[in-house]
């Protein structure tokens, strides 16, 4: 197979800022172009995406930047022969959806795509895992202090979200992943406010962050105090946050494809800088092996809960965003809708 080395953004930078370093020619092929694909389906009824682009050409432009690719041909397929459609979204070309799909404990499913080029991919069969139910999510605030980009110290207090759970019941130890959003509430305040909106904002809190466990390595059927998510607490806790929880059990061959992920990312880069190295997922050409796509399809369980944090309860003093101005006032206090990912709209479940 013919192996592509891709460079990563701090190579680059240390080869440019270091004046008395040789120039190191590299055998890359910067005109290798990857199908990169980002999709999975678990055993809750629902709507399901599926993203397929192009990855940049290494050295032109933004290396991060992924060109989208329409007008292909998805397929979610069992290996009963079952065969299920995806759309592509009219709004958004490259990203095609599957609606009203559950998948069914004891069937392996696999994606089935077909590039405008004709090329074939298949993803590796995989079948879905008994699920693993969260009993307990609590937190923890604490102050930590660590240097910024421009290496001076800073301290600010940091809240840790944990989960407890038991998998005793599970036939076989669990592979697990965690993936957390989360959602607070701004109140606007501005002088001579007479109907202030409030609005609920959505955050991603682990764009950056893989959490991964393997229950095969620890002794015992329980898990305490497992950290699943990070943040800075500071303004978006000074109402109410959401904590939306999502626990996925996987196939080991997942967990073995995102440790390697999250071993690359945890030496220095991010979750979309360009790896170092190869990181196979189990997505394949049909009629070339060696032709492998850039991402994994996962067919897994999930677990879902929500967790409230109210600022009363933390006995940890922050602000709200709009609370206690003076002189001026904070962008979107008056119009709370000018923060991305925001509405109106009163979620169902939101407390109060």
């Amino acid at each position: 197979m013919k192996k592509y080395i891709f460079i990563t953004t701090v190579l680059a930078l240390l080869i440019g800022i270091s004046s008395c370093i040789d120039e190191i020619k590299l055998n890359v092929d910067t005109e290798q172009r990857s199908l990169v694909v980002d999709g999975f389906v678990t055993d809750s009824l629902g709507d399901f995406q599926l993203k397929l682009s192009q990855s940049s050409v290494i050295g032109i432009g933004n290396d991060n930047i992924l060109d989208p690719i329409p007008n292909a041909t998805v397929a979610l397929m069992d290996t009963d022969g079952e065969t299920y459609p995806y759309v592509e979204s009219i709004e958004s070309p490259g990203i095609y959806e599957l609606f009203n799909f559950k998948a069914e404990r004891g069937k392996s499913y696999f994606v089935d795509i077909v590039l405008p080029d004709g090329k074939h991919y298949q993803s590796t069969p995989a079948e879905l895992r008994s699920s693993s139910k969260i009993d307990n999510i609590s937190y923890d605030v604490n102050e930590e202090t660590f240097r910024d980009n421009a290496g001076e110290l800073v301290t600010e207090n940091i809240i840790s979200a944990k989960i407890a759970t038991d998998f005793s019941d599970a036939a076989v130890p669990p592979f697990l992943r965690w993936r957390v959003s989360g959602q607070y509430q701004v109140q606007e305040n501005f002088p001579m406010a007479l109907n202030p909106k409030r609005c609920y904002v959505s955050v991603n809190l682990d764009i950056n962050d893989i959490r991964i466990f393997d229950a095969t390595q620890v002794n015992g059927n329980e898990l305490f105090e497992q950290v699943i998510a990070e943040a800075a607490y500071d303004f978006r806790f000074g109402e109410q946050f959401c904590f939306h929880v999502s626990q996925f059990s996987i196939s080991e061959e997942e967990y073995n494809y995102w440790r390697n992920i999250k071993e690359i990312i945890d030496i220095d880069g991010s979750l979309f800088d360009p790896p170092p190295g190869t990181v196979v997922g189990n997505i394949r050409n049909v009629d070339d092996p060696d032709d492998v796509a850039v991402g994994y399809f996962s067919v897994a369980s999930i677990f879902f809960r929500r967790y409230f944090v109210n600022r009363d309860e933390t006995r940890v003093s922050v602000r709200s965003k709009c609370e206690g101005f003076f002189l001026r006032v904070p962008f979107a206090c008056d119009d709370c809708l000018l923060l991305n990912n925001s509405t109106t709209v009163k979620p169902d479940y939101w407390e109060f």
